[in-house]
């Protein structure tokens, strides 16, 4: 596994026009993801992240004019559209880069007028719970046959939200030595269980921990690109299901509360 850019493969055909602007979720009917959940996680502190070719990827609004994102994103993001509001880049700020992780943090020039957003404690678990995921990546796109679906062309872009349950364990990349909150895209957990996409980069993993919505792992990788499958391996008993991996910001909460000033 490794960290890299959520992106559909056809993004590079179509990098010269302007994408309508996902997660995909089990759910035939995925209407219901695309209005904030009723669950009240933070849906108006996620961020799309546009370069001049458009939207590139996902944020999150942390506070103070502060978004993090994967920091294998596109390093020319100049927009970040947040709770209505396309808000410029302040280039004035040089972005940190959080060492041993692949995590990100730029600046706006724009108060979008939301609170700092609450963050995981590092006393508190993310193992083992329900959790929401809240991205801008691409949606569903052709079925394959009995182990989910392709993702989207990059025209499926739209903010989507899915539910999912932490595991119980970290999963560390062999060669980064990054180590990753994992979700699986498992049929059998409900019709809004999810598993991000092309563009979901940067997308937050928020848990309602004692009451309050905080903000536990950053979307970065996925077990196969280009699909989302509930079953990877038809010759195998039982699905096999893709998971999706979200740098944790547990490990990391003390730098990223000393860069936003809190």
């Amino acid at each position: 596994m490794k960290a890299r850019i959520l992106l559909p493969a056809l993004l590079a055909a179509v990098a010269l026009t302007r994408p309508t602007l996902g997660i995909i979720v089990i759910n035939p009917d995925e209407s219901v993801c695309l209005a904030p959940p009723a669950d009240g996680s933070p849906w108006n502190y996620v961020a799309r992240m546009d370069n001049k070719f458009g939207a590139r990827a996902t944020g999150v609004y942390i506070g103070n004019r502060y978004v993090l994102t994967a920091n294998h994103i596109d390093h020319d993001i100049t927009v970040v559209h947040l709770n209505g509001t396309n808000c410029t880049v302040d280039e004035s700020f040089k972005p940190v880069e959080i060492k041993g992780t692949d995590l990100r943090v730029l600046r706006i020039m724009q108060d979008p007028g939301l609170a700092p957003l609450p963050l995981i404690g590092v006393a508190e678990s993310e193992f083992n719970k329900a959790c929401t995921m809240i991205g801008y990546g691409v949606g569903k796109g052709t079925e394959v046959p009995n182990q989910g679906w392709n993702w989207g062309e990059d025209p499926s872009r739209q903010k989507r939200w899915a539910t999912n349950r932490t595991l119980p364990t970290y999963k560390t990349d062999p060669q980064s030595h990054i180590t990753y909150i994992q979700t699986a895209f498992d049929s059998a957990a409900g019709p809004q269980t999810g598993q991000i996409t092309g563009g979901d980069s940067g997308c937050g993993l928020f848990e309602n921990l004692g009451g309050v919505w905080k903000l536990v792992g950053i979307g970065a990788d996925v077990d196969v690109d280009n699909k989302a499958l509930y079953d990877k391996d038809l010759a195998v008993p039982g699905n096999q299901p893709d998971h999706s991996y979200f740098v944790s910001i547990r490990q990391f909460v003390t730098q990223i509360n000393r860069i936003r000033g809190s």
